[in-house]
């Protein structure tokens, strides 16, 4: 059941893009700051925030590290207590310049209006190293979530191989996915790209908006990425033809 919460967990988180962080308040002190936050996940789960150097969070994080951010799908209608949600708690440091470019890239194709933010405002990457996961999915289904619960084992590929990867699905196999968008979340679009491949799953971009695809099988390698993509897209073909008949 233990496995089972992380799992949900971490999906809800996956397909998330905006969530609420709160950080400890320099301008208050002791207090907590929230705000609403656009947040990309890394291989491992580890969230990462693109904020700007004169943001109070910034300001708040080199002081204190400690923050939480808070996932839930704000598009559920009715009783919001009775939708699943996730709070993240943890510590956040800028990501060493050693790994921000690369990173950097990914996040860019997963929101390309940042891409406008380097030059403005001294904005920096952070990434926030998960202590404990508070996930509750309803009444009566809430569970606390370890740390070695959370963070997912590191694949072979490194960010470049990902990039790769993407640009090849882009250039390669357009059609593609437009059928993986189509199965899964039955949304039709003739400019459909993939930004993003985590071992779990991959993120396509088609109006304006992030689509998390996730995978029957975790993939530690480029070959089971292949093999995963070519297994959703044959599961398109076939079900997207049924309906036709």
């Amino acid at each position: 059941m233990r496995e089972q919460a992380a799992f949900e967990a971490r999906t809800l988180v996956r397909q998330s893009s905006v969530c609420v962080i709160s950080t400890i308040s320099k301008n208050l002190q002791g207090y907590p700051f929230g705000s609403v936050s656009p947040f990309m996940t890394d291989n491992q789960g580890r969230l990462i925030f693109y904020i700007a150097g004169i943001a109070q969070h910034s300001r708040n994080l080199t002081e204190d590290s400690r923050m939480c951010a808070t996932v839930f799908d704000a598009a559920e209608q009715g009783d919001q207590n009775a939708h699943a949600r996730v709070t993240v708690v943890g510590d956040a440091a800028p990501v060493p310049a050693e790994e921000s470019e690369a990173l950097l890239e990914r996040y860019e194709r997963q929101y390309p209006e940042a891409i406008s933010y380097r030059q403005a405002h001294d904005f920096q990457l952070w990434r926030m190293e998960v202590k404990r996961v508070r996930y509750i999915g309803g009444f009566g289904h809430i569970f606390w979530i370890e740390e070695n619960e959370w963070h997912a084992q590191e694949p072979e590929w490194t960010l470049e191989d990902e990039k790769r990867m993407v640009e090849h699905m882009n250039d390669d196999h357009a059609d593609a996915n437009q059928l993986m968008l189509e199965l899964m979340h039955q949304v039709q679009a003739d400019d459909v790209t993939m930004t993003t491949i985590v071992p779990d799953g991959c993120y396509l971009r088609a109006n304006d908006k992030n689509y998390y695809v996730q995978f029957e099988n975790v993939c530690m390698d480029s070959k089971a990425v292949r093999m995963e993509l070519v297994r959703l897209t044959k599961a398109a073909r076939k079900a997207l033809s049924s309906e036709t008949e």
